[in-house]
C-alpha cells in the first residue's frame, strides 16, 4: 500500500511538472511563430518593393551598415622612390603624404642611395601626385620628378 501512494504521489507530483513544462515549450512554439508571422510580412512588403534584397539585408539596413561606393573601394599601391634625401626630410614627407584623406597606409625605407615609401591609397596614382604636388611642392615639383607610371613615382630631390 505505501508503494501504491508513493507511486501516485510521484505521478502527481511529476504530472504538475510536465504541465508547466509543456506550457513554457507552448510559449516558445507561439511565439516563434510571430516571428516567422512578421518575417513572413517583411518579404511579402520587400518584393513588391524591393525584388533583389533578402530579409536579411532589410534587416541589416536598420543597423547603419552602408555598402562601400565600388569606385572608391579599389586599393591602389604606390611606390614613391626618392633619392637625395635625409631621414628628416623623409619623414616629413611620409607625414605629407597621409595627412591625405585617401591614403590608407604608409611603409617608409630609409638608405642613404636611394628611399622609398610603399602607399596604399585610393584612386590613381596621378591623383595622389597631384595631391602631394599641393602638400609638397618643393619636393614633388615638376623639377624633381624623374618618372611617373601606374604605381610608381621616382623624384630625385636636389
Amino acid at each position: 500500500m505505501k508503494k501504491i501512494m508513493l507511486i501516485c504521489a510521484a505521478l502527481t507530483l511529476f504530472g504538475f511538472t510536465t504541465t508547466k513544462a509543456q506550457a513554457v515549450l507552448d510559449k516558445i512554439d507561439r511565439a516563434s511563430d510571430k516571428v516567422d508571422k512578421a518575417g513572413n510580412t517583411v518579404d511579402k512588403a520587400g518584393n513588391t518593393a524591393d525584388k533583389t534584397k533578402s530579409t536579411g539585408d532589410k534587416i541589416l539596413g536598420f543597423f547603419g551598415k552602408k555598402k562601400k561606393d565600388s569606385s572608391q573601394t579599389t586599393e591602389t599601391k604606390t611606390i614613391i622612390k626618392i633619392s637625395g634625401v635625409t631621414f628628416s626630410a623623409l619623414s616629413g614627407i611620409n607625414e605629407d603624404v597621409k595627412k591625405d584623406k585617401n591614403v590608407t597606409g604608409t611603409k617608409m625605407k630609409f638608405n642613404s642611395a636611394g628611399s622609398s615609401i610603399l602607399v596604399e591609397h585610393t584612386g590613381t596614382t596621378d591623383d595622389l601626385l597631384k595631391v602631394l604636388q599641393k602638400a609638397s611642392p618643393n619636393v614633388f615639383g615638376e623639377k624633381n620628378i624623374e618618372s611617373l607610371e601606374d604605381g610608381e613615382i621616382a623624384v630625385k630631390v636636389k
